[in-house]
């Protein structure tokens, strides 16, 4: 049978002979961690200097985060948080509680692969004018100006001081439709950022089941050309081979359906507010009609 460990005593736990015999650990460690702190320190900046040199002399890489928000809303499909690989990738954006960027961070340049940067580039030089506009209620800009608070004024330095204001009264405006309002009230980029916002949350899923036939895809066509085959049948082979292949028949049914592999989510997002747009313009049409006549 094993004789009982003897209790421990206050002594066995407090002793003073190690240091008495080697002063030196404790203020080696201090020096170690002073060391340490430098050198991360130091490299942080080293890198953050060495970066800045990389965007200043390349005109490429100058996108802010902010800008590529627009880019991000009519394609989702490169969003971090459709990512599977989010170390590194768009470390600014956000894509646990929320989406969008991190606001503090908004004016920064981004950080993203340059196929990314290369899709940004031709999307705002192709398309980016092609916005299509809608009406913005006020109930539902409020709520998303307290989700993507990137577009709010304390966060946005270059934001026009009519737009600032126009924030400041939100809460007690009488507006119904922001969109009357002047583009120094509410600037086009945030307008565009509205609607992205307003597609991906209100109405993902209206989209991802728009059922399109060959007449309403050639109308927005005819309207926004710049979205057409030859414009970026090599930009999105990749994912989209096919893309609106199905135009280059001489003569498609114009009544059937097309294709859903041959429409890329920015097709389908700009056809879909150009469908919404037609809707609000007919039923303001008809309504100025029946004033009129009463």
């Amino acid at each position: 049978m094993t004789a009982p460990r003897p209790e421990l005593s206050e002594k066995d736990f407090i002793s003073d002979e190690g240091y008495k015999k080697n002063p030196f650990p404790f203020w080696l460690w201090i020096f170690l961690l002073a060391a340490i702190s430098a050198i991360v320190l130091g490299g942080n900046g080293w890198y953050q200097d060495k970066l800045a040199s990389i965007f200043k002399a390349n005109p490429f890489l100058q996108v802010t985060n902010r800008e590529m928000s627009l880019f991000l809303w009519q394609n989702p499909e490169f969003m971090r948080v459709n990512s599977k690989q989010k170390v590194g990738y768009l470390p600014d954006f956000q894509y646990l509680e929320k989406i969008s960027v991190d606001p503090s961070r908004a004016d920064n340049y981004v950080v993203a692969p340059p196929e990314i940067i290369f899709r940004y580039h031709t999307w705002k030089r192709l398309i980016s004018g092609e916005f299509i506009s809608r009406p913005i209620p006020i109930q539902e800009f409020r709520d998303f100006i307290n989700y993507a608070q990137e577009w709010q004024p304390t966060y946005w330095p270059a934001a026009p001081e009519e737009y600032a204001a126009m924030i400041e009264s939100l809460a007690t405006s009488q507006i119904q439709d922001l969109s009357i309002l002047s583009v120094r009230a509410l600037p086009q980029s945030v307008r565009m950022a509205f609607q992205g916002w307003k597609n991906y949350f209100k109405e993902g899923e209206a989209i991802n089941h728009l059922q399109l036939t060959v007449a309403q895809v050639e109308e927005f066509l005819k309207d926004h050309p710049p979205y057409a085959r030859n414009f970026w049948r090599n930009v999105v082979e990749d994912r989209y081979p096919d893309y609106l292949r199905l135009l280059m028949i001489s003569h498609p049914d114009e009544a059937s359906s097309f294709p859903k592999d041959q429409l890329t989510p920015f097709l389908k997002v700009a056809i879909y507010n150009f469908l919404e747009s037609k809707k609000t313009s007919s039923s303001a049409n008809k309504n100025e009609k029946n004033s009129l006549e009463q």
